[in-house]
């Protein structure tokens, strides 16, 4: 989003009225049990955040742990189930105006995501692994998960400065760290654990006085068995080397173009563009402009993209990882930062250094 839009977004977030203490303490006798009490030292019924569905509260574990504790808001679930509902019934609609797309497939992950996302449990359960995954990395730092429920998880608390304050008023050095861990963690995770990271908002991530990166919220995160697909990262060499003998049928054999139908270089440039050009240069500068630029160019409804659009797509073993690491760019955009992308494609995107007769 621009700047007013972020601005208005972010505020509507924080100026959501906070539950009433007899709203948050009847969710923690559902959820915990009405002894709840007696597993904390003490509990701030004030909310230090706003989560997406829910409100954070700090308080003290049984054991002097400082602990944040994430509350999904009552009759959240209700309200996105309905929501999904409409969407749903407007699939027809949708592609309609995009006829080579996969909207149902995009429409299916949202809800699997929501679902996901609606069970605390669940995260939990993301976190757990990340955590073990990360556990002594330098570069990330994962709060291990002390309880959960399915309204209520309770993590470790950890301090830092939001990125969402990075983006307002944070140094060169502090966007440019905080955007190398992001993409290095986007990166990583899936060679890792086999999972990626969903979730690239501003409000999951804070930077710490060491330098490592906290991550502090779980609720989308996809399974990836085996890691990337190592054709992301050879479809992306050969776009990047303009190898189109070796391109146009690789991406055929994936998916991404239609078999039969005749697609130009051109074409493939257009789609490809926001995922080559930062791999052109050894530091490339994320930025607004830079976003604008590519958002323009992906919502042109010129006739020759509209025709496009009818014979190639986002195969669906790319579908995921591709519109994860396009929204992390965004948010790379937003912080202004300057990384080294190539670099880090180089070393954990399979497929990007293999050689051309691999792609045969």
């Amino acid at each position: 989003f621009g700047e007013p839009y972020r601005e208005a977004l972010t505020k509507l977030q924080k100026d959501a009225p906070p539950l009433p203490a007899a709203k948050v303490h009847r969710v923690l006798d559902a959820q915990l049990g009405t002894k709840w009490r007696e597993r904390f030292s003490s509990f701030d019924d004030t909310p230090v955040a706003s989560a997406s569905i829910g409100q954070v509260h700090k308080a003290v574990w049984s054991d002097g742990r400082e602990v944040a504790v994430k509350i999904q808001y009552p009759g959240a679930d209700e309200a996105l189930r309905a929501d999904l509902k409409t969407m749903q019934r407007m699939v027809g609609v949708f592609k309609q105006l995009s006829p080579g797309a996969d909207v149902q497939g995009v429409v299916d992950e949202l809800i699997q995501r929501t679902e996901m996302e609606l069970d605390y449990r669940l995260e939990a359960d993301n976190q757990r692994k990340f955590a073990k995954a990360y556990e002594g990395h330098p570069h990330f730092a994962i709060p291990h998960v002390v309880a959960s429920a399915p309204k209520v998880v309770i993590q470790e608390w950890i301090e830092g400065i939001h990125m969402a304050e990075i983006i307002r008023n944070g140094t060169p050095e502090q966007r440019d760290l905080i955007g190398v861990r992001l993409l290095e963690l986007t990166f990583d995770a899936p060679r890792r654990l086999e999972m990626l990271h969903g979730d690239a908002h501003p409000g999951n991530f804070m930077l710490l006085p060491d330098g490592r990166m906290g991550v502090i919220d779980f609720g989308a995160v996809a399974p990836l068995p085996g890691g990337y697909p190592v054709e992301l990262g050879m479809t992306i060499r050969l776009a990047r080397d303009k190898n189109y003998d070796l391109l146009l049928p690789t991406m055929e054999k994936v998916g991404f173009i239609q078999r039969g139908q005749q697609v130009s270089a051109r074409e493939i440039d257009e789609m490809l563009r926001q995922y080559v050009e930062p791999i052109e240069v050894e530091v490339f500068h994320y930025n607004r402009k830079w976003l604008q630029r590519m958002t323009v160019s992906q919502f042109d409804r010129s006739v020759a993209q509209i025709k496009t659009a009818r014979q190639m797509d986002l195969p669906p073993k790319l579908a995921i990882p591709m519109r994860v690491i396009a929204s992390v760019a965004a948010i790379l955009c937003q912080l202004d930062a300057h990384v080294p992308i190539k670099a880090l494609t180089e070393e954990l995107i399979p497929g990007f250094n293999e050689p051309d007769a691999a792609a045969l």
